[in-house]
């Protein structure tokens, strides 16, 4: 077991080592029909370099972009993809009140935000009101007049098959700031928490040490991926090939 000092390391490394195991498992509802879609190791990783060469295009190296939504497979692109391109991610709580979400936006200097469908009604009021500093609001799905990450993941692959590859050899920076987090439960304001990719990946490391997760394990994720637990064993799910 090797320590690594940063996500897109552990990223990397399954990929290389796991490259067509299965990552996702994601549920589609069509109607009454429902069908599977299986994710590779190989598969996610394209997505993410996709995805993060899609928002170095539109100009978010180096920003911040917030994440809003359900636990679902963009909410996990939208999240690694801001860490292995060393643009600070800044996960919201899906439930939070507009007021506290406009201001975990003004207050986190987001250029940018992920968004689930499911959320458009606070998303429109934010956009109406004006008050934050994001630039760019991206659907997790489809809806008109929306940027959404499907459509940013295959511009970026286009991209990258034109020879850019400035997301792709992005340098971490593992002990400066990588993700922002609002904390829940307390009093008065959230308070917002730095996290460096460092203490995520030793954290990642230590489970490891500690817990037999074996590649041919499946995860049933049922804590929100906005809290740090839920998002750091989704990681660490990932380091094991899960």
């Amino acid at each position: 077991m090797e320590r690594l000092k940063n996500i897109k390391e552990i990223i990397y490394a399954s990929v290389k080592k796991y490259s067509s195991n299965i990552a996702f498992t994601t549920k589609l509802k069509k109607g009454e029909k429902v069908e599977y879609k299986n994710t590779t190791y190989k598969e996610l990783l394209e997505d993410i370099n996709g995805f993060g060469t899609g928002l170095y295009n539109l100009g978010l190296k180096k920003e911040r972009v917030a994440i809003l939504g359900r636990n679902r497979y963009e909410w996990v692109v939208a999240h690694l993809a801001n860490l292995l391109g060393n643009i600070v991610s800044v996960p919201l709580d899906k439930d939070l009140q507009l007021e506290e979400l406009e201001t975990s936006l003004i207050r986190s200097k987001a250029k940018a935000i992920v968004f689930d469908e499911k959320y458009i009604e606070k998303i429109e009021k934010v956009k109406e009101r004006n008050n934050t500093q994001v630039e760019h609001f991206i659907c997790m799905g489809e809806l008109e007049n929306y940027e959404n990450v499907n459509s940013l993941v295959a511009e970026g692959k286009k991209s990258i098959e034109g020879g850019n590859q400035e997301y792709i050899n992005a340098e971490i920076t593992e002990k400066e700031m990588g993700i922002l987090l609002f904390t829940s439960g307390t009093t008065s304001q959230s308070k917002a928490v730095m996290l460096s990719q460092k203490n995520i990946a030793s954290n990642v490391y230590a489970m490891q040490k500690v817990e037999g997760i074996h590649e041919t394990d499946s995860n049933l994720a049922f804590l929100p991926f906005h809290h740090i637990f839920g998002s750091t064993c989704m990681v660490m799910m990932l380091a094991c090939g899960v």
